[in-house]
């Protein structure tokens, strides 16, 4: 009875949206026929309230498979601006006609000129399909000068910054209770370049973290976690397909044991494809060699407070987003030079797939065999410890995995935007 009951009250519910108030039609041209359906793929940085409030003259669709055009958004960040392409497929009577458009967004844009920006690429993009529609009367085309007081964005013929942005960032975190609290600070600097022949970074962060326990008995415990680290790198392209690189780091941690490190790197890959598709599609291969400098805060499980070795290593690296879906796959092995058993495996996977109308499975999994923690402390960790996960724990093998399925049924129009007693915090129906 207690599971029938959401149910029953659910259909109550679909009952009072039913005939005395029928739901959004589709949007219809002048003479009678559906408008242009659209369905945008953007899983991240598109404001989908926004753009459906702005482009109205189109129907909003929830699968592709009921679109006449599908537009897919992949998205890639560079030195100092994202990079969106916007891949159009024509479907139904539009099949076979695409086309793709990109949107460069600073990242000092804020998050509506960034919209801004995504919706009048969207709609230009929109117009090669809306002419073949009887909306086309409804076209209008107005350029705007250069020159306007008003126009954001011109022709940057000299960067004063010679392409370098710097970025700066505080966080604090508070959180407390009757019997524990917690509190977090985190800050970090970085400065970076980017140009189709050279991309540079370095940066600095540092992360301190306290939680505080009370316990019945009133006993209590603390628990402080502090991490820093450097780094710096330099990557140079050496053709469409190769590039190469060096870098170097260093980092203090109490979760790894570390008082101080330093590790200095070079590597190599081959991109398959050309790296100007890399935001729809990779297949890497590369290698790379490196020194590491350990200093310990305590003495490791092998009696050692300091130590320097040598590790190389190759991984493979394969990435897709296609209109189906999109798929993710990386293997990485590494080994110590002087020492084949200190060693470690990883691989991941990741697969995003539509099977049919309304319905998509997702499903991810990683696993790492694990052989080179040489600097696990050699008095282990105590219960606590475990329990707050202040410190790495010996372990051969890490797995973790996840599926999920979704089904979406109904009307296929989403054009209405309603945002009526819509708290983010769950309003008037939450629980707790």
């Amino acid at each position: 009875m207690r599971t029938i009951f959401p149910v029953l009250l659910l259909l109550a519910l679909a009952g009072l949206t039913g005939p005395a108030e029928a739901a959004a039609p589709a949007l219809e041209t002048t003479d009678g026929t559906e408008a242009l359906r659209l369905y945008l793929d953007c899983d991240w940085g598109c404001d989908f309230t926004f753009l459906r409030t702005q482009i109205t003259y189109v129907n909003w669709v929830r699968d592709r498979q009921d679109a006449e055009v599908h537009v897919l958004v992949t998205i890639q960040g560079g030195g100092n601006s994202r990079e969106y392409t916007f891949n159009f497929i024509g479907l139904g009577r539009f099949e076979g006609t695409d086309q793709r458009l990109i949107h460069a967004s600073s990242y000092t844009d804020t998050d509506d000129e960034r919209r801004r920006g995504i919706q009048r690429l969207l709609e230009l993009g929109l117009v090669r399909y809306v002419l073949e529609t009887p909306q086309a009367a409804g076209l209008v085309v107005e350029f705007q000068n250069g020159e306007a007081e008003d126009e954001p964005h011109t022709l940057v013929v000299d960067d004063p910054w010679n392409h370098w942005v710097y970025r700066l960032r505080l966080n604090t975190d508070f959180r407390s209770e009757d019997r524990r609290d917690s509190q977090s600070y985190q800050t970090s600097a970085s400065a970076g370049r980017t140009t189709d022949l050279w991309r540079m970074g370095m940066g600095v962060f540092y992360s301190y973290r306290e939680s505080n326990f009370e316990f019945e008995d009133g006993s209590t415990f603390k628990n402080v976690s502090r991490s820093t680290s450097y780094f710096g790198q330099v990557i140079r392209t050496l053709a469409p397909h190769w590039g190469v690189g060096v870098g170097a780091s260093s980092r203090r941690s109490t979760f790894l044991n570390l008082d101080n490190s330093y590790r200095a790197a070079a590597a190599i890959e081959y991109n398959y494809f050309p790296y100007s598709e890399s935001s729809e599609r990779e297949f890497t291969f590369a290698y790379f060699i490196g020194g590491t400098r350990l200093d310990y805060e305590e003495i490791t499980v092998f009696d050692k407070l300091e130590e320097t070795f040598t590790d190389q290593g190759a991984y493979i690296a394969f990435g897709m987003e296609r209109p189906w879906g999109e798929a993710h796959l990386d293997l990485q092995y590494s080994h110590f030079i002087d020492d084949f058993d200190r060693s470690r495996v990883e691989f991941n996977t990741e697969v995003e797939y539509h099977i049919v109308r309304g319905l998509s499975f997702d499903v991810y999994a990683g696993i790492s065999r694990i052989r080179d923690q040489i600097y696990l402390p050699k008095g282990g960790a105590t219960d606590a410890e475990v329990l707050v996960a202040r410190r790495q724990l010996e372990t051969d093998l890490s797995f973790r995995g996840g599926i999920q399925l979704r089904y979406t049924f109904g009307s296929i129009y989403n054009n209405v935007v309603n945002s009526r007693l819509s708290s983010e915090s769950g309003g008037f129906s939450r629980i707790f």
